[in-house]
């Protein structure tokens, strides 16, 4: 069989699919938190790791929001693995089940967005490197979070089929490693990359234990945020005073590294300020 034919197999899953998200990609952000366009985000973490993201100035960085693809992909994918289906990297889908899916327009407009989205998830690059800890060797590696897409338009323009091939790395972990964690529907209400991050960051490192502390600092640096370290601080501050994250609710402490975000596991809610709300 060939190269071609084996990457056709996957067919998108009708219906409700619970949403998953790769549980390394949420511990720092791959992609850039607002629409702003940034070329270059740089991440080093406690233990030495490194991540850089970039691409050309054509498209830049991929979104928080542009990442609502590969969610949805990833999604698919599990659940197939799940139910003992054949999965494959390329998967064929309806354009419009995808955009409903995470609480997009299925208009004209979606589609435009879903294209400018995928163009920029095909441009960023994601290079990363794993120190030498606890006797496992150092890793290098490099991807793009999508490796191809493609969109078939009617006459008048409208999507009407696609089909888009994930990265090899996230094709692995979320078939080999097993390494998808579930996320709250609700996860996608809110537009804003900083009401967004704080719960994949909370899913990733508090999950079901009793609770996880991250000074400021941290967290700035794992947003990949382009503002200054002050006027990042501010925002969180704010944004704790008027949010609830679906099972997580947020506190500042402080601590001897200065002001952190403590995280505790608490009732599966949300309250987003209505201003805050998608309204697509």
């Amino acid at each position: 069989m060939s190269t071609d034919r084996q990457l056709d197999l996957f067919v998108a899953l009708i219906g409700d699919v619970p949403f998953r998200d790769e549980r390394e990609a949420m511990s720092a952000l791959l992609v850039a938190l607002s629409k702003n366009k940034r070329t270059r985000i740089e991440w080093e973490g406690p233990s030495g790791q490194r991540r850089l993201v970039t691409a050309p100035d054509e498209y830049g960085v991929a979104t928080i929001r542009d990442y609502d693809v590969l969610l949805w992909a990833i999604s698919q994918i599990n659940e197939a693995v799940n139910a003992g289906l054949p999965v494959s990297p390329r998967v064929r889908l309806h354009p419009c089940n995808l955009l409903s899916a995470v609480g997009r327009d299925t208009s004209s407009k979606g589609d435009a967005e879903l294209k400018a989205a995928l163009h920029r998830l095909r441009a960023t690059g994601v290079a990363c490197e794993s120190p030498a800890l606890e006797g496992k060797r150092r890793k290098f590696g490099a991807f793009n979070l999508l490796s191809a897409f493609q969109i078939e338009e009617s006459d008048d323009g409208k999507a009407r089929g696609a089909w888009l091939q994930l990265s090899a790395w996230l094709f692995e972990a979320v078939t080999g490693d097993r390494d998808a964690l579930a996320i709250s529907p609700k996860y996608f209400e809110p537009t804003s990359g900083p009401d967004r991050f704080p719960y994949r960051l909370a899913r990733r490192h508090a999950g079901k234990q009793s609770g996880w502390i991250v000074t400021f600092r941290d967290r700035h640096g794992r947003s990949g945020s382009s503002r200054n370290r002050g006027d990042f601080a501010r925002d969180l501050r704010k944004a704790m005073t008027c949010t609830t994250l679906p099972e997580y609710p947020l506190r500042k402490t402080e601590g001897a590294n200065g002001p952190s975000l403590s995280i505790n596991r608490g009732p599966a809610r949300i309250d987003w300020p209505q201003d805050r709300r998608n309204r697509l």
